[in-house]
Order: C-alpha cells, then sequence, then structure tokens
C-alpha cells in the first residue's frame, strides 16, 4: 500500500520560522540553569564491516544537531555524550558544573534500541521524584515510539515524551515547557503540568502518555512539519564544541573536549547536507521520512561549514549525509560552484579539504557531466546504493554496462567509486553465467574500478514499505537457537528474515564476498596498478576492510553456527504498541496552519498515525 504523506503545502515550516523559534527560546532561557545531556544510544556488537572504523572516528550528526539547537537556543550547559566513545557513562551519575541534570535526551537507532532502554531505566535509579525529564528521538522512535515506554514491561519506567520529528519538533517541546517552568522549578514539573493542560496537542511530532496513570492510553500528535531551508539549522561546529571527551568513566568531565583534540577523534565531520530521494524503494524509509520532499543547503553555507571546522577544529574530510545526492541537479550546480571558488586558509578549498556523500548510480550517470566541476569542488568518494547490478532485486536505472563505463570516467577524474549491494534470498552465491551471482558482481565491481566494497543482508526495517509484509509472511525469526531475536541484529549484518531452509548459507555468503573484496591480494594490486587518481585512498579502505573482517567474520561465523543448528521461531505479527494510541488534532498557532487528522492504525493496531 502506497504510504500517505501530508497535503502539498503543508510538509515544510515557514521560511524563518526556526530561527525565530530559537530566538524566542533564548529570551525566555536568559539566566536559567537547566543542565541537559544529549546521548546518542550505541550497541558495540554492532560495530562491524562496513561501519567499523566510522562509527567510531565520526562524530553523528543528529545528536550534534540537537545540541546545537538546544545550545544556540540558550540552553548553554549542554553536552552530548557518544555511547561509542563513553560506554560507561549513567545518567544517574551525570553532573554538570556540580548540578543534576535536569533533562535526559536520548538519541536512537532500531539497532542501539537495546541501549537506549537501559539509558531511560538508569535514568530511574536515583529518587523518582528528582529525576531528569526524559525525551528519546532518532530514527526508532519516529517508525517506533511506544517502544520507549513501558520498558522492560515495568509501566513506571519509560520515557516521558517521545519526538518522532526532527529538532524544530523539539525546539517547540522546549519553548512550552520553559513558559511552564518559570524560574524555581524543573522540566519534568513543566512537561506534567503542560500535559495535565493539553498545552503538547498542537506540537505536530509528539507521542507521551495521557496523563500519570500507568495505564493511560498514548496520545499522539501527528506528523512533524520540516525546517525546509537547511540553511536555518543552527552551524555545526555549536555541536562539536559541546562533545563528551572519550573515556570509561560513568560519569561527566567537568569540561567537554577541547576543539584542539576534536579531530583526534572524529578526523571525519558528518554533515547535514541534503535530504530526500526521488526513488520509492520498499526496503527503504527516507520517502516516508522527508515525506517525498528534497531539501538541502546553499553552497555557501557548505562552504561557512568545512572553512570554520577545518580551521577552528582541525576537521580535513567530510561525509555528506545525503540520501540522494544528485537528487536534485541545480542544487548540485549550485554547490559544486560556490565550492569550487571558496578559498580556506588561503588554499583552494579542494586542496584543503575533501569529502564524499551518498547518490544513486542512476542519478549520478545522469549527471556524469558534472563530475568534473565535483572534483574541483573537493568531492573525493561517492557512495552508490547499486543493491544489484541485474536490477533483479530493485530497477532503480542501473545495468551492467552504465556501471563500467561510470565507474572507469569516475577514477579517470579522480573520485572514488565506493559501491554498496544488497544480498538477499534469491541471489545466489556464484553462478557460472552472467553477474546475478553475489561473488559475481564482487568481483566484477572490482575490476570496474571499485575502491570499497559494502554488502549488507536485505531485511526488515521499520518505516519501510516491506516491513509489516516481511512478519505477515512469516519470514522473521523470533528465536534462533532458544534465544530471542535482539534489534541490535536487524543491522544488515545478521539474517534476521528468510523463506529458505538453509538461511546460515546466506550469512556465510556475505562473509565470502567480504573476503572475495578485502584480502592482502587486492591490497597489493591495488598498490601495484592503481585505477585512481587517489589509488591510496582505496589501498587505506582496503587495509582497515582487512582489520574489520577480523570482527566481523568471528561475529557471522557464530550467527551462522546459530542458524545451523536451530531451532528457528518464527513472528507472527509485526511489533505494535503496548498501549492504545489516542490520536488528537493538533491546533491552529501563529507560526502554522497544522492539519487536523491523522490516520487512523499504527502498524495494524493504529501505529500509522504518523504517517498522516
Amino acid at each position: 500500500m502506497e504510504l500517505p504523506t501530508r497535503p502539498r503545502g503543508d510538509e515544510h515550516t515557514k521560511s524563518g520560522e526556526y530561527p525565530a523559534l530559537r530566538r524566542r527560546i533564548r529570551a525566555t532561557a536568559a539566566g536559567l540553569s537547566i543542565p541537559t545531556v544529549v546521548v546518542y544510544a550505541f550497541d558495540g556488537r554492532t560495530r562491524l564491516l562496513p561501519y567499523f572504523f566510522s562509527s567510531h572516528h565520526m562524530a553523528p550528526a543528529g545528536p550534534r544537531a540537537v545540541g546545537a539547537a538546544l545550545y544556540d537556543s540558550g540552553l548553554t550547559k549542554t553536552r552530548v555524550v557518544l555511547q561509542q566513545w563513553n560506554p560507561n557513562f549513567l545518567p544517574s551519575r551525570a553532573k554538570l558544573d556540580g548540578e543534576p541534570i535536569e533533562m535526559l535526551l536520548i538519541s536512537s537507532m532500531q539497532i542501539h534500541a537495546e541501549r537506549a532502554y537501559r539509558l531511560v531505566a538508569n535514568a530511574y535509579a536515583n529518587n523518582v521524584a528528582s529525576r531528569p525529564l526524559i525525551i528519546v528521538g532518532g530514527p526508532k522512535v519516529i517508525y517506533e515510539p511506544w517502544d520507549l515506554f513501558g520498558i522492560g514491561g515495568d509501566p513506571n519506567v519509560g520515557a516521558d515524551v517521545v519526538v518522532t520529528g526532527e529538532e524544530f519538533v523539539l525546539m517547540q517541546l522546549i519553548e512550552v515547557l520553559l513558559e511552564y517552568r518559570g524560574t524555581r522549578g524543573t522540566m519534568l514539573d513543566a512537561f506534567l503540568r503542560a500535559r495535565r493542560d493539553q498545552a503538547l496537542v498542537g506540537i505536530p511530532g509528539l507521542v507521551y502518555r495521557k496523563d500519570e496513570n500507568i495505564d493511560a492510553p498514548l496520545v499522539t500528535t501527528g506528523v512533524q512539519r520540516l525546517v525546509k531551508d537547511l540553511d536555518e539549522m543552527p552551524h555545526p561546529i555549536i555541536g562539536f564544541r559541546l562533545l563528551e571527551r572519550p573515556h570509561r568513566h560513568r560519569r561527566l568531565e567537568s569540561q567537554p573536549l577541547p576543539a584542539s583534540r576534536v579531530a583526534r577523534y572524529s578526523p571525519s565531520g558528518s554533515l547535514i547536507i541534503s535530504h530526500g530521494c526521488k526513488f520509492n524503494c520498499e526496503y527503504c524509509a527516507i520517502p516516508l521520512y522527508n515525506q517525498r520532499t528534497f531539501r538541502y543547503k546553499s553552497g555557501e553555507r557548505i562552504v561557512d561549514e568545512m572553512r570554520r571546522l577545518h580551521e577552528q577544529l582541525g576537521i580535513r574530510y567530510f561525509f555528506g549525509t545525503d540520501d540522494n545526492f544528485f537528487n536534485s541537479r541545480p542544487a548540485a550546480e549550485q554547490m559544486f560552484e560556490a565550492m569550487s571558488r571558496a578559498t580556506i586558509a588561503g588554499r583552494p578549498l579542494r586542496k584543503a579539504v575533501r569529502w564524499g556523500t551518498e547518490a544513486t548510480e542512476f542519478d549520478t550517470w545522469k549527471n556524469r557531466d558534472l563530475l568534473r566541476p565535483a572534483r574541483r569542488s573537493g568531492l573525493r568518494a561517492l557512495w552508490l546504493g547499486i543493491e544489484d547490478l541485474t536490477a533483479t532485486l530493485i530497477r532503480k536505472g542501473q545495468s551492467v554496462s552504465k556501471t563500467a563505463e561510470l565507474f572507469a570516467f569516475m577514477n579517470k577524474t579522480g573520485i572514488c567509486p565506493m559501491p554498496m549491494l544488497m544480498h538477499h534470498d534469491g541471489q545466489p552465491l556464484y553462478t557460472r553465467k552472467g553477474l546475478y551471482g553475489l561473488l559475481n558482481q564482487v568481483e566484477f565491481l572490482r575490476k570496474a574500478g571499485a575502491q570499497s566494497m559494502q554488502v549488507t543482508i536485505l531485511g526488515p526495517a521499520a518505516g519501510t514499505r516491506s516491513y509489516e509484509s516481511s512478519f505477515e509472511k512469516g519470514l522473521v525469526f523470533d528465536t534462533v537457537g532458544g534465544k530471542p531475536v535482539l534489534q541490535y541484529q536487524y543491522d544488515g549484518n545478521h539474517v534476521i528474515a528468510s523463506s529458505l531452509p538453509k538461511p546460515w548459507q546466506v550469512q556465510l555468503n556475505v562473509l565470502l564476498a567480504y573476503t572475495l573484496y578485502y584480502n592482502p591480494i587486492n591490497l597489493g594490486r591495488t598498490l601495484a596498478r592503481p585505477a585512481s587518481k587517489l589509488y591510496l585512498a582505496g589501498a587505506y579502505d582496503q587495509l582497515i576492510g582487512m582489520i574489520g573482517l577480523v570482527k566481523t567474520a568471528i561475529c557471522s561465523a557464530k550467527w551462522s553456527c546459530r542458524l545451523w543448528r536451530g531451532p528457528i521461531g518464527y513472528k507472527a505479527t509485526p511489533p505494535g504498541p503496548k498501549s492504545p494510541l489516542i490520536e488528537v488534532a493538533p491546533r491552529r498557532d501563529q507560526s502554522a496552519e497544522h492539519v487536523s487528522s491523522v490516520l487512523a492504525g499504527w502498524h495494524g493496531q493504529a501505529n500509522q498515525a504518523l504517517l498522516a
């Protein structure tokens, strides 16, 4: 079924609305001390290929953006904690300037959900009456917000409110809570009073319990509105300056990570450049999240971000968190033009910094005449979502001939092709003829000039069109070998859904594919016969790929063994709300006219309320 979106014209905020909101909050928060911690939940068991290196050496953009929004709005006593750097951090032990934290914000992906549960539960470890206000956001709660209430089966433990949208939704919530808090209260008290007065109903993108009763239903205020002009977002350097120094302590340091040491721990900086993709793949949640829209930053803003991050923090490498960079040709052209003529510290931008991003092969091929201007802008690598060369799994304009010609041109231009494949039940490990086999495609891409390789396993992902059907068809594993399948295993590195009698073979197929690409022989080939002007980048990726392959191989072998030994139990229904959901209609306010209805049903039980 085609997922619905907001009526056209209602997806976005008005121009200037987001900066104006932050200015109002800044005026209200003046003189207040509200210790706040933003935690990025991270499960170390997911540190496998293809993210073995980047997960720990590139501070994620999401929690930094939240911290920057809070700080820029006057809540300057804010710290950003990354669990991959601070695995032992406990909210119950956290103090800022000697004060216990008043707000705990947790950002989590689905694969890190178990760690998010622990963080929420630990916030209740001390006196419940003095605990912080708990706000949870991130991809996990965008699609399954009900899962952060009643954690561990205890209805008394859970988030106070979840934000199913971006920072704009959070800051609308903060504005209301500050009005209720005053100068002597707490943010938790303010939330309880605002909820009692139904003051949160007019903020699209929230889910919370109707009242303090543990059996109370959940209230959803509908789908968020998106900030259209990404230049209105706070500068990313603010978030980098709020990072907690990496350590093994349970508490917080007295000061954040010094600016002079940021590049040591995050040599690569993730930047939000654009959001959105024209394709509507059934295994991808991007169209739903972006409400079929495309948003982007101006070239001048991107230049300013790279310049300040390089000059003040020493970061030289950047990764754009784009869904499909070439989705809009005019947007890409204006970025390349501004970046090509820009300088950093007296040097051309392309010599001072290097950057990469994601795109589809179809749009990269269609705009291949822009690759030379892209190279002059400093672009050095493109991660291309090919999925399947033969277009059997999904058709996105990819083909064998286009891939070979495009990779050759990219290598000649000096831009590394970084293909991403997706293995599935119907794809054999090897075919004697053609390129349908997984190993056939990996070897073809290597010979065509691929400078890295990503192979993930097709599986159910919350928010996608195929998510519910995977459960309804009886494909999703509930238990393997008598042990439950956990959410960290939904990472694309574990077979957790299959129609095959021997799913362990799919697991080993991916391991063999990585081994075929990442090995000392290919490292030698890269150094001896460079296919690109940036052959050292390919050699470096080979090296860290082999290192990451060691842990990946151990984990894959263990999981394959469990799949082989069995037995495998299957889930009959998709996850659903633990409590009834009440849909409310956002009111009209001074900032915009909100839609007055949301969808009924959420994953078959009212769980599509966020998709209105």
